[in-house]
């Protein structure tokens, strides 16, 4: 086992590197965009606009709590929807605020184990509501895609049959995990103490507890799509605020680039993949004719911080709280890092 404060050091030291590779990234999208940042911001902004998009950005997140809470309660009826919303404030603060901190599904599945789940149900539940939402921006593309395909062209048409594929992946991957085809195929897989073993005994648990209701795993990915819908009207209100005469972009454009730009924010670097994501977004939005698919996520990045403020004020009013699921939260990472979760101390 790797020395733990070695580990410590190591974790320090790659959180502070990936902390200046995100903020190299966002200054060299601002530094190839000077001459537009200085054109919006020579101009009043609307900030009644800002105000709208804020609003349909808090509905999309408070979306992906309820939808969670929907997930954990086939496991334990007695979470409640309050808890799931202080947890999604709190975990989005760790997502989004702390670099280097423990992620927010790990605060949250720490609140389930210390309500005595099994860990590996704990877990199952943030791995299926990651799947969903993934599956959700997916489909939200392809949909997008097939409306524009008459006039797509070029590169905008390999985007539409990336996001084809991407949602057959992910179509297929739910089929996989919920027939159980790499237990029964690879059965030794998930013996043993790897971390290999671990993520197959996590795959299987997920099955066994969801495959028997795979109308909330329906009715979840559906929930996704609708909370992937609002971040981009939310993402075309920021643009329409930030280019009111000069973007010719239209809600339709935007239902096809915002989901694959949004999808980059997965890439672990801090802040939500700051500085990789307006780089992307910059070169995706052009292909539609947008002024600045990069200013555009500056400013979308101002509602996820405007959110992260209402998580921050939970963080603060749940502080001693939060400090217990933090420790916690870290026994799991580390038993997650050695490949074994150990179940003493839980009820099933």
């Amino acid at each position: 086992m790797a020395n733990p404060t070695r580990r410590s050091k190591l974790g320090l030291m790659v959180n502070a590197a990936l902390v200046v590779l995100a903020f190299g990234l966002l200054g060299l999208v601002i530094w190839r965009n000077g001459d537009k940042v200085r054109d919006v911001f020579s101009r009043r902004l609307d900030l009644g606009l800002l105000a709208m998009a804020q609003a349909v950005y808090l509905a999309g997140i408070v979306s992906t709590f309820v939808r969670w809470f929907i997930l954990v309660r086939v496991i334990e009826p007695r979470f409640t929807l309050r808890a799931a919303l202080l947890l999604g404030f709190i975990g989005n603060v760790f997502n989004l605020v702390i670099p280097g901190a423990v992620g927010g599904d790990l605060i949250k599945a720490a609140y389930l184990v210390r309500m005595h789940l099994k860990k590996t149900q704990a877990i199952a539940s943030m791995v299926i509501d990651r799947i969903v939402g993934l599956l959700g921006l997916f489909i939200l593309a392809s949909v997008a895609g097939i409306l524009a395909w008459p006039r797509a062209a070029g590169d905008v048409a390999k985007l539409i049959v990336a996001a084809w594929v991407a949602t057959g992946l992910g179509v297929l991957l739910l089929v996989v995990i919920f027939g159980q085809v790499i237990t029964r195929t690879f059965p030794r897989l998930g013996t043993g103490h790897s971390r290999l073993s671990l993520i197959t005994s996590e795959l299987k648990e997920m099955s066994s507890t969801y495959r028997k209701r795979l109308d909330v795993v329906t009715l979840c990915t559906l929930m996704s799509m609708g909370n992937h819908s609002l971040n981009v009207v939310a993402f075309y209100l920021v643009g329409r605020m930030l280019f009111p005469t000069q973007m010719a972009t239209t809600l339709g454009d935007h239902f096809l680039m915002a989901p694959l730009t949004l999808f980059t924010m997965a890439v672990p670097l801090p802040f939500g993949a700051l500085g990789l994501t307006e780089g992307v977004g910059d070169q995706l939005f052009k292909l539609v004719g947008h002024p600045s698919g990069a200013l555009a996520m500056m400013g979308f990045r101002v509602l996820m911080y405007g959110a992260g403020l209402i998580g921050a004020c939970v963080y603060l009013a749940k502080l001693n709280e939060v400090r217990g699921l933090t420790a916690t939260a870290h026994h799991l990472e580390e038993e997650l890092l050695e490949g074994e979760l150990h179940e003493e101390g839980t009820e099933s």
